[in-house]
């Protein structure tokens, strides 16, 4: 998930059940914007790419009601339904493109120019995952910004914590405590994780709509699994400190 994150793609929105039938809920400056690419991304981990050349919301729709002929919508409707029966969130993700990217005269499509690209890279589950993917997810080297050398040097005298549980370890996010809620900051969100000695740093996005409490779910993906699986053990206490409302440091 970094990885998009880092090329620019935003939540717009996520999928849920309600009384046993799935719903998408998505943010209205996004609904009418077409020439969209877009991925389903479950606690940080992505899970499908795609595009479309419509509306973004007739997209989702037939997600939602696949038709019998649909093997593509049929599957990941199957696979959405799944992860939100296990409580995992899964979100929409997009790259906005604003038409401005051009060749001489002719616009250049972003998602179609992308799709690929990313599959081959990333290699997602729900788009088949056929091949071995090209790219290990690696633990990334941290090259700090000016602001977030700045902040690290920062001593913040409030210790939060969290409780590794075997799915924080397993997946690479965890889930904040209501005290410890307002200092994150918004659903959808970026937020840095830093190593407690600055080496490694990760891009995580917030999401506050899997937790019926509105608390956030800090989720990382596969670059933040990793580090949790190399260096903490399940049921151990993490503490970790909020340097600004944008960088946290783990301890």
């Amino acid at each position: 998930m970094n990885r998009l994150l880092d090329i620019g793609f935003i939540k717009i929105g996520y999928w849920e059940l309600l009384h046993g039938e799935l719903h998408y809920v998505m943010t209205e400056s996004f609904c009418d914007v077409c020439n969209n690419l877009y991925a389903f991304v479950c606690d940080g981990e992505v899970k499908y790419i795609g595009k479309t050349t419509r509306l973004l919301k007739k997209r989702m729709y037939h997600y939602k009601k696949p038709g019998f002929s649909q093997s593509t919508n049929i599957k990941n409707n199957t696979y959405i339904r799944e992860a939100l029966q296990q409580n995992i969130a899964v979100d929409i993700l997009v790259l906005p493109d604003n038409g401005l990217m051009h060749y001489g005269q002719f616009h250049l499509n972003l998602a179609a120019g992308l799709e690929d690209s990313i599959i081959k890279m990333i290699n997602p589950e729900w788009n088949g995952n056929t091949k071995i993917a090209t790219t290990e997810p690696q633990v990334m080297t941290a090259t700090l910004k000016s602001d977030e050398q700045d902040v690290l040097m920062k001593s913040d005298s409030t210790i939060h914590t969290f409780n590794m549980a075997p799915t924080y370890w397993k997946r690479g996010f965890f889930n904040v405590s209501a005290l410890s809620s307002d200092a994150f900051p918004d659903d959808g969100d970026t937020i840095t994780i830093l190593s407690q000695d600055g080496d490694k740093k990760f891009s995580a996005i917030i999401n506050r709509t899997a937790n019926k409490s509105k608390t956030p779910r800090v989720m990382g993906g596969e670059g933040l699994r990793r580090f949790f699986q190399e260096n903490y053990k399940v049921n151990e206490v993490i503490s970790y400190q909020m340097l600004s409302k944008n960088i946290m440091k783990l301890n």
